[in-house]
């Protein structure tokens, strides 16, 4: 391989090339893809080129990511892919570690993908982070727990004070994400699939809740199956009118399937665990910026200690060597050296699993992806304790 690569934006004269590249990788149509590459702006497209050749491509998405009920800045990627004709040659990766360093210079805290391959991104640095389950409840389960009281049908003018729920209910969650607008364009449609936003309102004509549905219908019996590609509440109040909403579906509709935590915080509101739980997907998380990602993230209050951090980063050296991690007052410190007790050494996608809380550090360690001591496991552990890492969305 040439090492004259270049990773670009996308120019008009890419699309069919690219098109080509994504219905080889993940089938569709080409008129369907062709959409989804240039609906969102060709300047979120990153192209490999190989002199005149391109082999590889893929999707940039800049949002945010909650960790510590604070926003940290997030690189998703999606959509990589390469021509069958260069593949086993080492372009993806070689691409990936090209969209890393790219983000590193701008800044950018972290990165996040869903992998088709796992072996590919760990390459690059990411490790598995969190959790995407599909949860389907009986909508005869349903009913009793609240009252679909003061529901309104959701447009386009409603974003504004959607997204404020969203923001409150998602800052809750670990690894939640704050959408960029291909995010939301995703919560009402989903290639074939489009989604009918409601809402509840308290008495003063506030939106306190929402969700999104789908219905599907079997051709034979008629019975519907429900589909929510998003929901979000900021009281138990509100959860249980959104609760009582789907309950009025019961006469045509068999279930509701929506997406999330290994428990979805709706099912805490049922009365019994007759439910399904089904693993979609992990989603990987790669620590790009390491003094940004532990600097804006958010801490508890309760925790006060000071951690050397010996990291290794093989892409970016920027990141590698050893670092005083000083976490005080619901923030952290990061300065370049170590003095004082307490120490844990990993590599950067060790660093990730316990970032996001899917291992305490010394479960981390079992698995060996960092070491360390006592001192070192408590004061990381404490910080990065935040309760299981989930997501709804896919991208």
């Amino acid at each position: 391989m040439a090492d004259t690569l270049t990773l670009t934006r996308a120019s008009d004269a890419d699309v069919p090339t690219l098109a080509r590249i994504i219905v080889l990788a993940f089938a569709g149509t080409t008129e369907g893809v062709t959409k989804w590459l240039t609906e969102h702006g060709l300047q979120h497209l990153r192209v490999l080129r190989d002199g005149d050749a391109i082999p590889a491509m893929l999707r940039r998405i800049d949002m945010g990511q909650y960790f510590g009920g604070r926003r940290v800045s997030l690189m998703g990627i999606a959509g990589v892919g390469t021509a069958p004709e260069y593949r086993g040659r080492g372009y993806a990766r070689r691409m990936m570690e090209m969209i890393v360093r790219e983000a590193h210079d701008e800044g950018v805290a972290l990165g996040g993908l869903y992998a088709s391959t796992q072996a590919l991104y760990r390459q690059s640095g990411y490790e598995q982070a969190g959790h995407r389950f599909l949860t389907k409840i009986p909508v005869s389960r349903l009913e009793g727990i609240g009252k679909a009281r003061r529901v309104v049908s959701l447009t386009e003018a409603d974003h504004s004070r959607i997204e404020a729920v969203y923001k409150t209910y998602a800052a809750l969650w670990a690894g939640s994400l704050d959408r960029a607008p291909y995010g939301w364009q995703r919560i009402r449609k989903m290639w074939d699939s489009e989604y009918q936003g409601f809402g509840v309102l308290d008495d003063a004509g506030a939106l306190g809740g929402y969700l999104y549905l789908s219905q599907s219908c079997d051709a034979t019996t008629g019975r519907q199956e429900l589909t929510l590609s998003d929901i979000a509440f900021t009281s138990v109040e509100h959860a249980r009118a959104l609760i009582g909403l789907l309950a009025d579906f019961e006469p045509m509709a068999n279930t509701v399937t929506l997406g999330g935590g290994p428990m979805h915080p709706i099912v805490t509101l049922l009365p019994q665990q007759r439910y399904e739980v089904k693993l979609k997907d992990y989603w990987m998380l790669r620590i790009i910026h390491v003094a940004k990602a532990l600097e804006d993230r958010g801490y508890s209050t309760a925790v006060k200690g000071a951690v050397t951090l010996d990291l290794r980063d093989d892409i970016i050296p920027a990141n590698a060597g050893v670092w005083r991690v000083e976490i005080e007052g619901g923030r952290a410190r990061m300065t370049r050296g170590g003095v004082g007790s307490g120490r844990v050494a990993c590599d950067i996608k060790g660093l990730a699993a316990m970032y996001s809380g899917l291992y305490t550090p010394r479960q981390a360690a079992i698995l060996g992806l960092c070491e360390g001591d006592d001192a070192g496991f408590d004061v990381l552990g404490a910080a990065f304790a935040q309760g299981t890492p989930w997501m709804t969305d896919h991208y």
